[in-house]
């Protein structure tokens, strides 16, 4: 699993910082002068496997999952702290993540970090951490589109990682200025 990611996200953290850098120039002051709001929704995949397995109900494997949740500008550089909830495919297995996305750059298209905690509540339960990065493309003042990769460690039935590709649309709502 661990040569996997090496062998995915070597080449996306080359890449990603060059695609963002040649993008286009996109007026997206309205981040440094107002607080917003979102509404974020979007699907994905992820790997997980398990080591030193305490629940036998606990499943290997690729699965399929949807975010929904929120987020709130912070600071002057637009950098936001989010809440999903994240449902699964494969079974009871729902998420709560909450965190703070950091972005890079003012032009339309942002690279973005996350760092975040996990909580499964149902699936194990299990807490840890999750770090990941990725693209943000603001279309408007209103909307976004955004992708990226993750990983996550999960620490309490067990250990659990998780490797994880994910996608979403963001609706902005300006609630003021700072």
């Amino acid at each position: 699993m661990a040569g996997m990611i090496r062998a995915v996200i070597l080449p996306l953290a080359v890449a990603l910082p060059a695609a963002a850098s040649g993008a286009e120039p996109v007026d997206t002051s309205y981040y440094k002068e107002r607080r917003a709001l979102s509404l974020i929704l979007g699907p994905g995949g992820s790997y997980t496997e398990y080591i030193n397995r305490s629940d036998d109900d606990a499943e290997s494997g690729g699965d399929a999952h949807l975010d929904v949740g929120g987020t709130r500008t912070v600071g002057y550089d637009g950098d936001e702290l989010f809440v999903l909830i994240r449902g699964s495919v494969r079974g009871p297995d729902l998420s709560l993540i909450g965190g703070y996305r950091n972005f890079f750059g003012t032009d339309a298209w942002q690279s973005f970090f996350d760092l975040s905690a996990v909580i499964r509540p149902f699936s194990g339960p299990w807490v840890g951490p999750r770090v990941a990065f990725g693209l943000r493309h603001t279309f408007s003042e209103r909307f976004a589109l955004y992708g990226g990769l993750g990983v996550t460690l999960g620490f309490g039935a067990g250990l659990r990682g998780d490797a994880e590709a994910f996608t979403g649309v963001q609706w902005i709502f300006p609630v003021g200025s700072q």
